[in-house]
């Protein structure tokens, strides 16, 4: 492994919405689909999606490990936690949590780390699947940096990343926003490529309504920017601009009023019920 690798560990600066905001309890407003899977804080999601296209343009795939491996929140840490630690001696490796020493059940397991002192706790952390092959670490090596992303446990944990630069990001993410209509939360508003309020996953074969999200979503939102209606990268979230772009389909083909994506508007895009 290159010894690169170990020049590009920062410390993390934390955006100023997370202040005073307990890890783990992140609210929904702060969060954006993360590609791939799972949720990010929405500069983290930003960051992560522009690396993403930039490696898919040199042709290599980046996604999480699963969608537990991006943001957790703390009673899913507490539970992984504990599936791996004990609070009974038995000189394994060791954590601190609720003030007494925790230890690893089983050497082999990997660690992880108390809940609410994770960087998977304020969103800012994602696990890349296979990061440790060689064309993809490399890949990684050269670039995460433009992106405002590096490691924190070296040499045991080279998939697991963090966003490092606060309400700062590199140029390289603030032209993928700008590119594609990315902006901060609003208060008391829902952002374009926020989760919906709802969060029905729809991947029955049946219309698809605001508010649901899944792969279906994706294809059609790709499908509906192919022809002009959406703007922006696809994240699988029928939220407003979906419903948008959706309203402005029908429009254009006389298919009536409304936001709900039924069976005209899914055959004549090819996706079909």
């Amino acid at each position: 492994m290159s010894k690169v690798l170990w020049n590009i560990i920062v410390p993390v600066k934390q955006p100023k919405d997370l202040k005073g905001i307990a890890p783990g309890k992140l609210p929904e407003s702060l969060l954006r689909p993360a590609v791939g899977g799972g949720k990010l804080h929405w500069l983290a999601a930003a960051a992560w999606a522009a690396m993403v296209a930039a490696a898919k343009a040199d042709g290599l795939e980046l996604k999480p490990v699963s969608a537990g491996d991006t943001y957790r929140s703390y009673e899913s840490q507490l539970t992984a936690f504990k599936q791996r630690y004990t609070d009974v001696p038995n000189g394994n490796q060791t954590r601190t949590f609720e003030g007494k020493k925790w230890y690893k059940k089983d050497p082999k397991l990997a660690s992880l780390a108390a809940p609410g002192t994770s960087q998977h706790n304020t969103g800012l952390a994602v696990d890349v699947h296979t990061a440790g092959e060689p064309k993809r670490l490399n890949w990684l090596i050269a670039n995460v940096r433009k992106f405002g992303f590096s490691w924190e446990v070296v040499p045991e944990e080279p998939w697991h990343l963090r966003y490092t630069e606060g309400d700062t990001p590199p140029a390289a993410v603030t032209e993928h926003m700008s590119k594609n209509g990315i902006s901060a939360p609003v208060a008391g508003a829902t952002p374009d490529n926020a989760p919906a309020t709802s969060t029905a996953i729809k991947d029955d074969g049946g219309d698809l309504d605001p508010g649901d999200s899944g792969p279906r979503v994706t294809k059609l939102q790709e499908e509906l920017a192919e022809r002009g209606f959406y703007k922006g990268a696809p994240d699988g979230q029928f939220g407003p601009k979906t419903e948008a772009a959706v309203v402005a389909f029908k429009k254009s083909k006389g298919f009536g009023d409304g936001a709900k994506a039924g069976k005209r508007v899914l055959d004549d895009l090819g996706i079909g019920l």
